[in-house]
């Protein structure tokens, strides 16, 4: 497939993609999870596909891959944006649009042996790191249809495919029968045939074109994807760095968009249509939700912010309180309103970090275009941009990583110092205790 920057996005060659399926199914032990403890979750993102009969997705949201010429797997359907004037798309006959009764159709349509499909994502428009992930769904079951939910990594187009990584959460094809669907993960050297996945058989006889759909989705986490159909608290494949090849590369803890798409195969792993397929196809999607761990975070409350590595508390230097006074670490003190923070939501799970102190906030300098790593950390009067703005993301072990808006990058401490005065930075999220930090309220 292609994305929407016009990069060769899945080269995965879905047409053997068979192949990885069963590979899979040697690797049981990662295909297992203990059941998750119940967990509460926020919504960050959302569509409900809400809007009137016949209107085009949210343009906000949604961005469109449009053309044919296979995608890399084969695929028969040339994607259409919403009612398309571009032949062979038809105005009159759209492939995607809302149906006014709460959700979203994507409809794959045979015009004289000519099929028209649709294919929407996010790219551009909202990218996601971490979370739960899901989609509610219902399904049509035809030789030759190749329904996804699935994700892709938003660098793809500097680094390319499989570099950037792809978790398909949902996929359905023809030899899977009514009662299956996979999930399937793909980086650099494990790809294509060669991607670790499972099979999920729905219980007591369930359908992908059950009429009370079902829900597909995953819960995201530093290290860890697991894949659940209907209830998150019993994920069905679990992945972790552990269960890759051997000198290969996790490439999953960055940003990815979603997307959702109807392609008609041309053989292979989706198969191919034949006298049986239906001259139009339909999936239905209730709506696509983002959700982020429920926070114990009290934003009338005050917080010092320690780093697990150092011990150190996040400091604005010097007791400073003018624009550009440094964020430094500092060995924490008590009672210091220099080392004291509150987080004040914005939205989609982002904050405001504001000092006690000095009434500043934690400010990426540059301003919010400033997206390289090594970027330094100041403080700044409040302005709303991107670059002020931080979700803190559970590691789930009692500590947070602060994830900048701007940049997808995270509030590092440079080379692990311990040392007090070092300033702090924003840097690729790699998961170490420099980028850790524990909140401790205080009175």
């Amino acid at each position: 497939m292609i994305d929407s920057s016009g990069i060769t996005s899945s080269k995965r060659s879905r047409t053997i993609r068979a192949l990885c399926t069963v590979s899979s199914t040697l690797a049981l032990l990662i295909t297992t999870s203990a059941p998750l403890h119940a967990q509460t979750w926020t919504i960050q993102w959302s569509d409900e596909f809400n809007g009137a009969a016949g209107a085009a997705p949210d343009s906000t949201k949604w961005t469109y891959d449009t053309g044919g010429g296979g995608w890399g797997n084969g695929e028969l359907e040339t994607y259409c944006s919403p009612y398309s004037r571009t032949a062979p798309c038809d105005p009159n006959s759209s492939n995607i649009y809302q149906d006014g009764s709460g959700n979203l159709i994507i409809k794959a349509i045979n015009n004289g042996g000519t099929w028209t499909s649709g294919r929407m994502n996010t790219s551009g428009k909202e990218a996601f790191q971490y979370g739960r992930i899901e989609a509610r769904m219902k399904l049509q079951v035809a030789d030759g249809f190749w329904p996804a939910f699935w994700m892709l990594g938003n660098n793809i187009g500097s680094v390319g495919w499989p570099a950037s990584g792809e978790q398909d959460i949902m996929e359905w094809v023809q030899s899977y029968g009514p009662n299956k669907t996979s999930s399937t993960v793909h980086g650099p050297g494990y790809s294509g045939a060669n991607g670790i996945g499972s099979q999920f058989t729905f219980p007591n006889g369930g359908r992908v074109d059950d009429t009370s759909y079902h829900t597909y989705g995953v819960i995201w986490t530093q290290n860890m994807m697991q894949f659940y159909r209907d209830n998150p608290e019993q994920p069905y494949f679990t992945i972790t760095p552990s269960n890759i090849p051997a000198g290969t590369q996790w490439v999953f803890n960055q940003p990815f968009y979603v997307l959702l798409n109807l392609a008609i195969g041309g053989g292979g792993f989706p198969g191919t249509t034949d006298g049986s397929t239906p001259s139009t196809g339909t999936i239905l999607v209730d709506y696509v939700r983002v959700y982020q761990p429920g926070s114990a975070i009290d934003s009338s409350a005050w917080y010092t912010v320690s780093n697990q590595n150092s011990g150190a508390c996040v400091d604005a230097a010097s007791w400073g309180t003018a624009n550009g006074t440094v964020a430094q670490q500092w060995s924490c003190g008590g009672s210091q309103y220099n080392q004291e923070w509150q987080l004040t939501p914005t939205d989609s799970g982002y904050y405001t970090i504001t000092n006690r102190n000095a009434a500043l906030v934690w400010d990426v300098t540059g301003g919010p275009s400033a997206t390289a790593s090594g970027a330094l950390i100041q403080l700044w009067a409040s302005g709303g941009g991107t670059n002020q703005q931080w979700m803190p993301v559970s590691n789930g072990n009692g500590t947070y990583k602060f994830v900048a808006r701007n940049s997808g990058l995270c509030l590092d401490v440079p080379s692990a110092s311990t040392a007090n005065g070092v300033q702090l930075q924003q840097y690729t999220c790699n998961g170490s205790a420099a980028q850790s930090f524990v909140l401790t309220q205080q009175p």
